[in-house]
């Protein structure tokens, strides 16, 4: 019994000096526990040898404003997040509560686990609270956790409130929007609203009846602007289309502009469209209107062109008008021609036009054409002549301008002329016409290098004006015989003066004569030895000759000019230079000539003396053996002989 009595004591005294040794400070933490399970508690967390002091300290601070915290839950988050972390987490605890957000422990750690920023959260919780937004904390956080900022979101929910919008947030934050696309979306919806265009989810579930759901149906919900952004549809367009509709004072058959927005359409031109259609009074449906702009039609050129007509009193209804384009016309073309024909008075009806498209004719040109021909009756052409140029695929109205322009500029031509250059691929028939009208200026080339009679080589420079002409523009001589004509004229004409000064003091005279003479105009000339009745018949033919090629060829020629001339060499002095060289070389070789053939008979006379000289030595050689030459006589002879050899040794040194 004593030994029991005895070890109860010393269990006391145990753990009495085991409570004597935690801090005071420690105490508030056993407050609501019993002694041993903190002492327990605390001598484990000494033993595991974590800064109980720190944990300590920042339980002490959330204790001190009322923070809900176990001292558990912030020993657990601090051995998993550690001291920086926890030191933030209680500040944040700590704002929380300030700002009268109550959130737990469990609820941040929970929030940061899953990658939020559990600082923005808190002051997102505050602005909401002190705002009054109807924004609940899992919204918030869905929307954080889907990697989007959530003090934007706040500042959009802000201006949702001020406008008195009533959104779906859940439904918002749950298609996972960018900020911008949150913020647009947002803005387009208090836009409908301020619009009267805009229905919430909850007056949807007040409707009562299908009138109301009828009605409710041309209002544009929620719900609807993200189906149409998930569709990749510009909602502001959209939005913007509707409001103008709206402000038109027309309903928009909306299942309609949503098959066609859906289309990549533009919402914007059809609802003009609409309007212009219905304040028009014309009998076309929004569904129609639709269908054929989803078919690649512009409804809005079909509808303004409907009102043209109607403007102008013709009766035309879109169908034609659709119809006429399915066959690959224009409707402006379509309307515009009937008012044409209408003005003028031509009788051209509906089907008319529509059968010229048909056989591939420009609508508005044969109108045209019909009126060129009723107020042009010296044309002299026919409907039938019109209706077969174009069926050959001519041009009927650019014949028709061609020949007026011609007859205003007295250029002659036919309209077979016209309609056959028409027809040709390579030609325009109104650029022939300007070649005829219009005079043009050439250079002719090359340029004329003529010498003059006192041999100075002179070169022309010469401009021609011509006009060409319709009927030979494809077979005409061109540009090169035109040219070879000219200067062949101007260097006939370079002779008749005595000197090139004559020629200079005269360049004008030589022109007006080329030019005389280029158009068969060329007067005869007389002078002093030459038969007069012989000249005049050579310029006769002359003049002939010029008027045959004139005829050939595709110009008029209209002016001659000489605008320049070049002073080249001197070919007269040249010739003389070179005359008094060539006399020099035949002296000098009449010279050689003459030396040579003294000296060839002075070798015949060695020749002949060598041979006399042979024959005298044979003959007394003869003499000699027939005795009849002695060696005095030899000696007389010899001397002779001698004297001659020694002349010829001194004429060879």
């Amino acid at each position: 019994m004593e030994y029991i009595i005895i070890t109860f004591i010393v269990a006391i005294i145990f753990v009495a000096l085991l409570y004597l040794r935690i801090p005071y400070k420690v105490w508030p933490l056993a407050k609501n526990a019993k002694f041993s399970r903190f002492s327990f508690k605390y001598r484990i967390i000494i033993m595991h040898k974590i800064p109980v002091n720190f944990i300590l300290e920042q339980f002490v601070r959330a204790d001190e404003v009322n923070v809900v915290l176990e001292f558990e839950e912030l020993k657990n988050y601090y051995l998993i997040k550690g001291e920086e972390a926890t030191e933030n987490m209680v500040n944040v605890l700590i704002r929380a509560k300030r700002a009268g957000v109550r959130i737990a422990i469990k609820d941040l750690e929970k929030f940061e686990i899953s990658g939020g920023n559990i600082q923005k959260l808190v002051t997102a919780l505050k602005v909401v609270k002190n705002a009054e937004i109807d924004i609940s904390r899992d919204v918030l956080e869905t929307h954080s956790l889907y990697g989007s900022d959530i003090e934007i979101f706040v500042e959009i929910m802000l201006r949702a409130k001020k406008a008195n919008l009533d959104l779906n947030l859940q439904e918002l934050v749950e298609e996972n929007l960018t900020d911008e696309a949150m913020k647009m979306i947002v803005d387009v919806i208090i836009r409908a609203k301020k619009a009267d265009l805009y229905i919430s989810d909850s007056e949807i579930k007040k409707l009562k009846n299908d009138e109301e759901t009828k009605h409710a149906d041309l209002r544009i919900s929620q719900k609807g602007i993200l189906e149409h952004y998930r569709a990749k549809i510009d909602v502001v367009k959209y939005v913007n289309a509707m409001i103008k509709a709206k402000k038109a004072g027309i309903n928009i058959d909306k299942e309609a502009l949503n098959i066609h927005y859906l289309t990549d359409g533009d919402m914007e031109k059809l609802v003009k469209t609409m309007i212009k259609a219905e304040k028009a009074g014309l009998d076309i449906t929004q569904t129609d209107l639709v269908k054929n702009n989803l078919e690649g039609r512009d409804v809005g050129n079909i509808i303004k062109y409907i009102i043209k007509a109607k403007q102008a009193g013709i009766e035309i209804n879109s169908e034609e008008l659709i119809e006429f384009h399915r066959l690959d016309g224009r409707p402006e073309d379509f309307v515009n021609a009937l008012i044409i024909a209408q003005k003028s008075k031509l009788g051209i009806g509906k089907k008319e036009v529509l059968d010229h498209h048909l056989a591939g004719a420009n609508v508005i040109e044969y109108v045209k054409s019909r009126y060129i021909i009723k107020n042009n009756p010296e044309l002299n052409i026919s409907t039938d002549a019109l209706n077969s140029h174009y069926l050959k695929g001519g041009s009927m109205l650019k014949v028709l301008y061609a020949i007026l322009y011609a007859q205003k500029n007295n250029i002659p031509i036919s309209t077979m002329t016209a309609f056959a250059l028409d027809l040709l691929e390579q030609y325009d028939i109104t650029e022939i016409v300007n070649w005829a009208v219009n005079p043009q200026v050439f250079e002719v080339l090359p340029f004329a290098k003529i010498v003059t009679n006192d041999g100075v080589q002179i070169t022309l420079k010469i401009r021609v004006t011509v006009r060409g002409k319709v009927g030979l523009y494809t077979k005409g001589s061109r540009e090169e015989v035109l040219f070879s004509r000219i200067n062949e004229a101007a260097a006939e004409e370079i002779p008749k003066y005595s000197s090139y000064k004559e020629v200079l003091k005269s360049l004008n005279v030589i022109a007006d004569n080329v030019f005389s003479k280029m158009t068969g105009h060329a007067k005869a000339i007389f002078e002093e030895g030459y038969n007069k009745f012989q000249i005049e018949e050579h310029y006769e033919k002359l003049n002939e000759k010029e008027l045959k090629l004139n005829a050939s060829s595709a110009f008029d020629v209209l002016d001659i000019k000489i605008y320049d001339i070049i002073i080249g060499e001197d070919t007269l002095a040249d010739y003389k230079r070179r005359a008094a060289e060539h006399k020099k070389d035949l002296a000098a070789i009449q010279a050689k000539e003459h030396h040579a053939h003294a000296h060839g008979a002075e070798v015949d006379a060695k020749i002949r003396l060598i041979n006399a000289k042979a024959k005298l030595q044979e003959g007394m050689a003869e003499a000699f053996k027939n005795g009849t030459f002695d060696f005095k006589a030899y000696q007389t002879e010899k001397h002779i002989f001698d004297a001659f050899e020694d002349d010829q040794n001194d004429s060879h040194h």
